[in-house]
């Protein structure tokens, strides 16, 4: 996984971009670097999170606000980051996709204004050839300014219609409940032999 802490671009605390994919990432969905946005923040130095980053400065943000100014309300209109592995689909193998999974807190600063209450629910999917594979949809409910880990598994047998092309990851902001910001950290994805 390529920027799996999502460190690239280095970011002085209390700083955040969100007006391009972190590197390696690739924004999936309806993203207009405003109001829909994805990128990178650093929460040391405020109350964005009472736990520390769990991997490295920087966290992801998917940032999905559909009516500004009106937090409460909600689109269904998931979108996030995704990724494309070199690594390709093998047979006779077990995945496990690992990623941390945060809910940012309101925190009243002039510099980071928005309302984050709530939370907008999440899916996390591994991929082949573009195909889902398998995914957690908001199967963890991390509190106001925490951090949960998310694990996804998958095992192919012998045959399967998507051995030989390329994994891939997708981390979403569903955008389905009261909350505008999922956050994603330590992106780790391990095959081991069946």
């Amino acid at each position: 996984v390529q920027n799996p802490s999502f460190e690239a671009p280095l970011l002085s605390p209390g700083t955040y971009i969100t007006s391009a994919a972190p590197m390696g990432w690739q924004p999936y969905g309806a993203i207009d670097n405003g109001s829909r946005s994805v990128g990178a923040l650093n929460p040391s130095s405020t109350q964005l999170y009472l736990d520390p980053a769990p991997d490295g400065r920087n966290v992801g943000v998917v940032f999905l606000l559909d009516r500004v100014g009106d937090p409460s309300y909600f689109a269904n209109s998931a979108a996030g980051l995704q990724q494309t592995l070199t690594a390709v689909l093998a047979p006779s193998s077990e995945y496990t996709l690992t990623v941390a999974v945060g809910n940012i807190r309101t925190d009243g600063s002039p510099q980071h204004p928005f309302d984050f209450n709530g939370f907008p629910n999440y899916r996390i999917d591994l991929l082949a050839g573009g195909q889902v594979l398998a995914s957690d949809t908001n199967a963890l409910m991390p509190g106001e300014g925490h951090f949960l880990q998310s694990t996804v598994k998958y095992t192919t047998g012998s045959q399967h219609p998507q051995l030989g092309l390329p994994l891939g990851i997708r981390l979403l902001n569903l955008n389905s409940a009261v909350g505008t910001e999922v956050n994603f950290d330590n992106v780790r994805l391990q095959r081991s032999a069946r």
